[in-house]
């Protein structure tokens, strides 16, 4: 065959693969303008909408019918909701169209001990002590939960079902959800409502599910169910733009919700807890000197939270930092666990003091949001025991005379007037007067 005749051919074919690739790909143009050009008309209910805007084009479906369940699996991207001041990611649509979904992060880190889900410190802590306080209960009803027992993840069940307010997640959501390729993988450490024996199921920075020891303190993820009659106000469940279902607006301190920010001393602070007459917010930055992040120790002598000592933190957070914050007549003096800790988080509230400024404790939301840093949580046996997150945001202990970086807390007054911001990260509450005096 000559030189001529195989380049016709080449052209030729090479002509029939551009017609067939312009074809299809102007067709596919054509059938999702139409498509898209229909004015959807989306329902009200959370429910409802979710399955309409189901992804039916995407290669791998992330809504998925299961006995009469709407799962949310694979790499989901349109399952967020802005909730109470959290961002939450949807699990599924239950058979009675409530919506059960869970905190896109760790709220905080806690160990089950010796008590199986239904009668533990973490059922506790979502349930009465502090998780749940900070909810509308309005808007949610129980969340089913599996309790079951297994050694392996090939015996997976979902016998035992318990109703909770808020509970964690289960090894058959997880799994049924993708697992470790799954939106619910978010890079950290979480337990889930399983166990086998003293063990129970967790899941990894890497998304591998195992066992552990009861006594391992690792993140906590609250789940929820949403009643099935929510109503969607807003948003269309992208990361950018997430479903919003309470309207949201507050003038004060007051109103607004925890785990949301605002704007102090030239950087980002989030809500902690709310009191009668105050809020407490948690910094989200280290404290910064003339030489860049300061690292500093907790005391010289003992674990002691003494801010009255000079050679402490507590010293230096209520003299030297107090003095040079920006806002200082805002700030008022508030109550900072100093409890000590033995297999009992609640321990941490059988001791307080009240102060300008302090650090958080263990069990605390949020504490665990930033590594290497000192908590006010002590060793009850041990005199110069201090707990502290470590670079990886798990709990361990130090020495007092231990080097590592500070967090401050602070308590201000709550009938301060909000300007601007939606309580964002990106776009935090920014305060002043009525006159817009900052």
């Amino acid at each position: 065959m000559n030189s001529d005749k195989k380049q016709k051919i080449f052209n030729l074919i090479s002509l029939s693969v551009i017609i067939f690739f312009g074809l299809f790909y102007l067709s596919r143009l054509i059938y999702f303008k139409i498509l898209n050009d229909k004015k959807i008309v989306y329902s009200d209910l959370l429910a409802e909408q979710l399955k309409q805007r189901a992804p039916k084009y995407e290669a791998i479906n992330t809504l998925i019918e299961d006995d009469n369940i709407y799962r949310f699996a694979n790499d989901a991207k349109n399952n967020y909701v802005k909730f109470m001041g959290y961002v939450w990611r949807i699990i599924k649509v239950n058979e009675d169209n409530t919506i059960t979904m869970i905190t896109e992060n760790n709220i905080t880190s806690l160990a089950y001990y010796n008590e199986a889900f239904a009668n533990s410190q973490i059922k506790i802590w979502l349930n009465e002590k502090t998780f749940s306080n900070s909810l509308d209960k309005n808007y949610m009803t129980s969340t089913k939960t599996c309790l079951d027992s297994f050694d392996s993840l090939e015996n997976i069940s979902c016998q035992n079902v318990n109703d909770f307010d808020v509970a964690l997640l289960s090894v058959e959501d997880y799994t049924k959800a993708g697992a470790t390729n799954s939106y619910l993988n978010n890079g950290e450490y979480f337990w889930t409502t399983n166990n086998y024996q003293n063990e129970y199921w967790y899941v990894s920075n890497e998304g591998k599910l195992g066992l552990d020891d009861n006594s391992v303190t690792y993140g906590i993820r609250p789940v929820i169910t949403l009643n099935k009659d929510t109503i969607v106000l807003d948003g269309n469940g992208t990361i950018d733009n997430p479903y919003q279902i309470i309207e949201h607006n507050p003038d004060t301190l007051k109103d607004i919700y925890i785990g949301e920010y605002l704007t102090l001393n030239d950087s980002i602070w989030r809500v902690v807890a709310k009191n009668n007459d105050s809020i407490k917010l948690v910094s989200e930055d280290y404290i910064k000197d003339e030489n860049g992040i300061l690292e500093t120790f907790y005391s010289d002598y003992n674990n002691e939270a003494d801010s009255d000592y000079e050679n402490s933190l507590l010293y230096y957070l209520n003299n030297t930092y107090y003095d040079n914050f920006k806002e200082k007549e805002l700030i008022t003096k508030g109550t900072f666990y100093t409890g000590g800790i033995e297999n009992d988080y609640q321990t941490i509230y059988e001791s307080a003091i009240e102060t300008y400024v302090g650090l958080l404790s263990i069990a605390e939301p949020f504490v665990y949001d930033f590594g290497n840093v000192f908590t006010l949580s002590k060793d009850i046996n041990n005199d110069l025991g201090i707990f502290v997150i470590d670079e990886n945001k798990k709990l361990f202990e130090d020495t007092v005379n231990s080097l590592h970086y500070v967090r401050p807390a602070i308590h201000i007054k709550n009938d301060v007037n909000i300007i601007s911001g939606d309580g964002t990260y990106l776009s935090p509450y920014i305060l002043g007067s009525d006159d817009n005096e900052t």
